[in-house]
């Protein structure tokens, strides 16, 4: 049995990796936002009072543990200005520096290949690939941030390597999903285009495999990693099948250009609906390079998107539907939520 530490404990991909590790007999220390486990807790799961704006307390939790797996992240568009910058990158370098003081052999840290979200196409893109511009959103510059400083962290001290997962679905998810459901009720889902487009994805089982094979790869000390399903379906197959698995109509086609132009305006009168990066993320092309994550983590993907969507629809079914997903939706962080990171990091000093 070992000994593991993950933040973003009550989030989509850090529940999914905490039931992997227990199912496997490993003891877990879990970080959350909100209260790890109410009432008895999962042999093997112990629930830390902590926060990413404390290096010294989540090192003294870290003590004895091999690996961090750092799952914590604000993603959404709409969270508080400062929120990005203070979640995603001084809680990544938070982190790192705690799990260096507390001894912990690798840090996995979960990035995205949002950190490279442009308005184009990026296709057969490696993880090397130049990017020759700022990430589009406050999210996207802070993931890309975040990833550098983890990644130049890595030395004898301590080893980190990081996961770029692409689109990550399946049952349990409380952004994308109930995003999904707002829109549908609003009219239609849209697909910001002709829906041709290709879409990478990872459904979230994959990607926990990807995080317990960096776990323990050589030749994953300081690199980063695109994780992918193995196939590749256009924006109005995968979309159209969400909407199918969780009870929603099918998806609308429409203009790019006019999508990302509401977008861009509601972003600055502050108007629900989508943002710059949603349409982007549905309306440009993106295939990125998996190669390095097969050869040096020996990473395949195991489950199959006709397999993750039949998973998806008997989760949707059970909490009920379009409605009960919507209900399950996880709020952005908010001001008060980023005064209290500050305060507590303040304190810290």
């Amino acid at each position: 049995m070992s000994t593991y530490f993950v933040t973003g404990a009550t989030g989509f991909v850090g529940a999914a990796l905490i039931r992997r590790l227990l199912a496997a007999g490993h003891e877990v220390r879990a970080l959350g936002r909100t209260e790890v486990a109410t009432g008895a807790a999962p042999d093997g799961l112990h629930a830390i009072s902590a926060s990413l704006g404390d290096p010294n307390r989540m090192a003294e939790a870290m003590r004895g543990a091999e690996v961090v797996f750092h799952c914590a992240a604000e993603n959404s568009s709409r969270s508080a200005p400062n929120a990005c910058a203070w979640i995603n990158v001084a809680g990544t370098e938070n982190v790192i520096n705690a799990a260096r003081g507390a001894g912990v052999r690798r840090v996995v840290h979960v990035s995205c290949c949002d950190a490279t979200l442009v308005n184009r196409d990026r296709v057969s893109w490696k993880e090397s690939h130049p990017l020759g511009e700022q990430p589009l959103d406050a999210f996207s510059r802070s993931k890309l941030l975040a990833e550098e400083l983890a990644l130049q962290a890595s030395g004898e001290a301590i080893q980190v390597c990081a996961l770029r997962p692409a689109w990550v679905w399946g049952p349990g998810d409380r952004r994308t999903l109930p995003a999904l459901c707002r829109e549908a009720a609003r009219g239609r889902v849209q697909l910001c285009g002709r829906g041709e487009n290709l879409v990478p994805t990872v459904y979230v089982e994959n990607l926990v495999d990807a995080l317990l094979l960096a776990a323990d790869a050589e030749a994953a000390r300081g690199r980063c990693y695109h994780i992918l399903d193995n196939e590749v379906l256009n924006a109005a197959e995968f979309i159209g099948q969400l909407c199918s698995s969780i009870g929603l109509s099918a998806p609308a086609r429409g203009s790019y250009a006019l999508a990302y132009a509401r977008a861009w305006l509601g972003e600055r009168l502050q108007q629900p609906g989508l943002t710059r990066a949603d349409v982007v993320r549905r309306g440009r092309s993106a295939l990125f390079d998996g190669t390095a994550a097969a050869n040096d983590l020996g990473y395949e993907a195991h489950v199959t998107i006709a397999e993750g969507m039949e998973s998806l629809a008997a989760w949707a079914k059970e909490v009920g539907g379009p409605s009960g997903i919507a209900r399950t939706e996880r709020q952005p962080a908010t001001e008060h939520d980023v005064s209290v990171l500050v305060r507590i990091a303040d304190a810290a000093q």
